[in-house]
């Protein structure tokens, strides 16, 4: 078995693995959103994947930006009338700058989250959650209800306390 794709295999595949990773990202924001209660050990293991993510995002940016100036080469190009932009050549370009711009601020986001790390991957917790720790509130009322204080009605058919069987 061969292991040959074509260009347009291969495109699908890059457009796939951006959507993955762009619903990843969502998916994590959705259920981040409700705030669960997470170890500080478990929030360092998610900081590690967001970490290895950014670190791998400059050479995407610059892979993308290598690919855009192939495409100057393997295609006829051409700009559309949405954009003030009338030569391709110089969109390429132009976005190729600010591909290659990208290198600083996620190298920045990787120390961030790095340093999140460092402080996360220190902190220990006891096996016990702090709310288990805490005796939980009686759900039984301290006061008697006045429902549960007169007799009910004869005829009633209940069972509940106070009522004759």
């Amino acid at each position: 078995m061969h292991d040959h794709h074509t260009p347009g295999d291969e495109a699908s595949q890059v457009i796939s693995s951006a959507r993955a990773a762009e619903h990843a990202i969502q998916q994590l924001c959705r259920t981040t959103l409700t705030r669960p209660s997470m170890t500080p050990a478990e929030v360092d293991i998610v900081l590690g994947h967001l970490a290895d993510a950014a670190a791998a995002l400059p050479q995407a940016a610059r892979q993308l930006g290598d690919i855009l100036k192939q495409a100057k080469d393997d295609y006829v190009l051409e700009m559309d009338s949405l954009t003030k932009t009338q030569d391709p050549d110089h969109a390429v370009e132009t976005a190729r700058i600010h591909l290659d711009a990208l290198h600083e601020p996620a190298l920045d986001l990787l120390h961030q989250l790095e340093a999140a790390r460092l402080e996360t991957a220190h902190i220990s917790t006891s096996a016990t959650p702090r709310d288990a720790k805490r005796e939980r509130p009686s759900t039984t009322p301290s006061v008697r209800r006045p429902e549960d204080r007169r007799p009910r009605a004869a005829g009633g058919g209940g069972t509940g306390p106070g009522v004759p069987r």
